[in-house]
């Protein structure tokens, strides 16, 4: 089976490590799947290029494939893609942002192969003018959760038994809980005993670093040995996560690495004793959550989107309502009973296994490609 998966953005940032991910754990499950995305001017750092190289993918750089809907690259696009697909038949596209999907379905009409669509908006799509005419000549709809399945069912019509829930996955061999990495606590002067609280999130004002930082505030004024790592950036840091830390006496007890990458990430998540998650943001399927609980850590979320669904409240976390009260009953709970922590830990690393790993998300989709090839009614 070969499979053409569309991804229109040349940055490495959003659904585009997991849209790489899955064409390369579908690759060693037999599938031959391409990945074709922009290229970048030549001295530009191409990140996702240069990632996709090494992990064994050789991507497909020919097309414009603007983030954004463009009447010029689109058309040109579209005369490239038809002459490519001439070129190197394939069985079907996949698509996995709005303008590929655009692309991906005039050509795929063209030669009479189907379309399918991954969606990374935890909550469904909200644009119904657009999604509506594209789902249109979608054959499969991958979502990412029960909740945007049941809003895009009853949204734009989209049959049920054309969709299919895939969860996001996350590479459980990277965030293990065994695996030897950076010492994070060490680099940021964290005592090894202390009750660690992470939080991962760009530092934007809609993201309730205020009811973060005033639950940790009343955990440390109710005794706790608790101390908080942020990791993120952004052009409120400042604003947002800084001068409320300072304000609240808290500089002591709050650590900002910024923006960290690589192992040190990893090491920076296997650091926290418990994972929070209250907003989510611009990756709707909240995989900052599936890979601290990846490396075995609890997470304790808010009841907004689609967090519920990824954690199961009293067994591999808690859901609270995403208030500064609620937040520190849930962390007061946690902090002091540690063996607690520790269960919910190992039981977030099983559901991890079980339901994220890579290998598991691309047996589902592979699945529904062997469907999607076996069934002869068209939409």
């Amino acid at each position: 089976m070969r499979v053409l998966h569309l991804f229109s953005n040349a940055k490495y940032t959003g659904p585009a490590e997991p849209a790489l991910n899955l064409c390369v754990s579908l690759r060693k499950l037999g599938i031959d799947a391409d990945l074709a995305f922009p290229d970048l001017p030549a001295g530009v750092a191409h990140t996702l290029r240069d990632v996709a190289r090494d992990r064994g993918i050789e991507p497909i750089l020919r097309f414009r494939l603007n983030k954004h809907r463009h009447p010029l690259a689109n058309f040109l696009d579209g005369i490239a893609l038809n002459r490519y697909l001439s070129e190197h038949p394939y069985d079907l596209i996949h698509c996995h942002l709005d303008n590929d999907h655009r692309l991906g379905i005039a050509a795929a009409r063209r030669h009479g192969i189907p379309v399918v669509r991954s969606n990374y908006a935890g909550e469904g799509f909200q644009n119904p003018a657009r999604h509506g005419r594209l789902l249109a000549a979608t054959a499969r709809l991958l979502e990412p959760s029960r909740q945007a399945l049941e809003h895009d069912a009853e949204t734009y019509g989209f049959p049920r038994e054309s969709m299919q829930v895939v969860p996001g996955a996350v590479d459980v061999e990277r965030f293990d809980p065994v695996r030897e990495v950076p010492d994070c606590r060490k680099w940021l002067g964290i005592p090894t005993d202390a009750f660690v609280v992470g939080i991962v999130a760009r530092m934007q004002t809609h993201r309730r670093y205020e009811d973060f930082f005033g639950a940790i505030r009343r955990l440390v004024d109710a005794g706790r040995n608790a101390h908080a790592i942020v990791v993120g950036r952004g052009t409120h840091q400042e604003q947002v996560g800084k001068q409320p830390v300072r304000e609240l006496g808290l500089t002591e007890r709050v650590h900002f690495p910024g923006y960290v990458a690589g192992e040190n990430y990893v090491g920076m998540v296997k650091a926290f004793s418990v994972k929070v998650f209250l907003v989510p943001g611009s990756d709707g399927t909240c995989r900052a959550v599936r890979e601290a609980m990846a490396m075995g850590k609890p997470a304790v979320v808010s009841s907004r989107g689609m967090l519920p669904e990824i954690v199961d409240h009293g067994i591999n976390g808690l859901v609270c309502d995403g208030s500064p009260e609620g937040l520190y009953e849930a962390l007061y709970l946690l902090s002091g009973d540690r063996a607690r922590e520790r269960e919910m830990g190992r039981a977030a690393r099983r559901k991890a296994e079980e339901e994220f790993a890579l290998a598991v998300q691309a047996a589902k989709v592979a699945d529904v490609y062997r469907e999607l090839m076996g069934d002869d009614r068209s939409r």
